[in-house]
């Protein structure tokens, strides 16, 4: 009975070894402080599929320690484009974004792109119809997250890519990025210590600009209370001392 009990533990220490967990920052290259790329987000692959009966699906397919397999940066061909490309589920979706720099030295998002493959190892889409098994591509040309070469783009909303080529019984219908904080062109001739200057996505800056008014408003409200709180229990020590006389 021990001796099975000892196997169960340590097939699951040896399993919880293999499990991999995204990186915080996608940086490349690896294991150096030289870097070309840096970039943390949070995604999510939408997908709409068919499945036995006819019936239209959703697969909401987040990237997170269960579905996420490997990453790597191409940073050399061609030298304006930098290329992300995330593998998921255990290999068989893979999803690549291409960050692009102009003439002026600004740098943006500009093509998301992929496939899918749909088979038996699959889990996140359920009953889905035999007619539609196998690899599906999709692609969405994207102008996003655009700031200067050797600055960084931050955005915590919620950032919607949509409009990719999918085909009619597999659809991405959209890529969900947030939290994001990404320099796809950075200095490799330097050590990278941090992000550099941030440019903040005008729907952080609206929810700051909207926060501001509720903190002045509440902090003015302790305030009220703690004056009113001081003027009540001075009025009381005041009648004590009448009292007292």
């Amino acid at each position: 009975m021990s001796s099975i009990f000892l196997l169960f533990v340590s097939m699951f220490i040896i399993s919880s070894a293999y499990k991999l967990v995204p990186p915080t920052n996608y940086t490349w290259p690896q294991n150096t402080k030289k870097l070309c790329f840096a970039g943390r987000f949070d995604l999510v692959l939408n997908v709409d599929y068919v499945q036995i009966d006819g019936a239209k699906a959703t697969a909401k397919i987040p990237l997170n320690n269960d579905t996420f397999e490997s990453y790597r940066v191409s940073c050399t061909a061609p030298d304006d484009v930098h290329e992300l490309t995330l593998s998921i589920l255990n290999g068989f979706t893979e999803i690549l974004l291409d960050f692009s720099v102009d003439s002026k030295n600004i740098t943006s998002l500009t093509k998301v792109y992929g496939y899918i493959t749909l088979n038996d190892k699959q889990t996140y889409f359920k009953n889905y119809s035999q007619a539609i098994a196998g690899i599906h591509k999709f692609s969405s040309n994207q102008t996003l997250f655009v700031t200067e070469r050797g600055n960084s783009y931050r955005c915590n909303t919620k950032t919607i890519i949509q409009g990719f080529n999918t085909t009619q019984n597999v659809t991405v219908t959209s890529i969900e990025l947030e939290n994001l904080r990404i320099q796809p062109f950075v200095d490799e001739s330097t050590e990278f210590n941090d992000y550099g200057v941030e440019r903040v996505c005008s729907t952080d800056i609206d929810k700051n600009s909207n926060l501001i008014p509720i903190i002045v408003g509440a902090c003015l409200a302790v305030l009220v209370v703690i004056v009113l709180v001081a003027y009540l229990i001075g009025r009381r020590r005041s009648r004590n001392g009448y009292q007292s006389v």
